[in-house]
């Protein structure tokens, strides 16, 4: 006797997809295992926030610190502190301000190069023995920068730009000679100025 069986498809009731559709699902399948493990670690790696300080504000008495939050798939918001005790008879150099901006970054957040725009405002009591400037200023403002990867969460970044800010402060001269009196000029104006000069490290969390 010779054995025979019967082929699925010649089953009541059970269809055998076509031949072209079984290649094509088993073909595409690992592409779409692929394409889901990439943009599983792109939504990881974009919802990575960051702590940072800026070096240079540190070397000059400048006290301050940054959060830079991940909103997007290319963008971030940034929210940074500044403070600067500095007061002597010699030497005044007190500020205090805060920066908001965005950052539109052009592979990811935290890495690569970026464009930004932020607003900044501030308190100041600065100046010398010879003129002192007590006021305050807003403006808004460009910057460019570009974050390396120093470690799994430790980044390096780079960043310069410049604003335009309204200003407005009283100025006078602290030490007049023993012929004048002290004289006080109230200041308004409009200055194109530096608003972002950074090398700061972060830490991703």
């Amino acid at each position: 006797m010779f054995g025979w069986a019967m082929r699925p498809s010649t089953l009541p009731g059970f269809m055998e997809p076509p031949y072209s559709t079984r290649i094509s699902s088993a073909t595409s399948a690992p592409y779409r295992s692929a394409s889901v493990a990439r943009m599983a670690a792109h939504t990881a790696s974009a919802q990575y926030s960051a702590v940072r300080v800026n070096a240079l504000g540190w070397a000059t008495g400048t006290l301050n610190a940054g959060v830079d939050v991940a909103v997007a798939e290319k963008w971030s918001v940034d929210v940074s502190g500044y403070w600067n005790p500095i007061s002597t008879d010699a030497l005044r150099a007190n500020v205090l301000a805060a920066t908001v901006g965005v950052r539109r970054w052009r592979f990811e957040p935290h890495v690569g190069l970026f464009w930004g725009l932020h607003t900044t405002l501030a308190k100041y009591k600065v100046g010398n023995r010879r003129t002192r400037y007590n006021g305050w200023t807003v403006g808004i403002g460009s910057s460019v920068g570009y974050s390396w990867m120093l470690a799994k969460r430790w980044n390096l970044t780079l960043e310069g730009g410049v604003g335009l800010y309204y200003m407005d402060d009283l100025r006078w001269h602290p030490d007049p000679s023993p012929y004048e009196e002290v004289r006080y000029d109230r200041c308004r104006r409009i200055v194109l100025a530096p608003s972002k000069i950074e090398v700061a490290f972060s830490y991703l969390f």
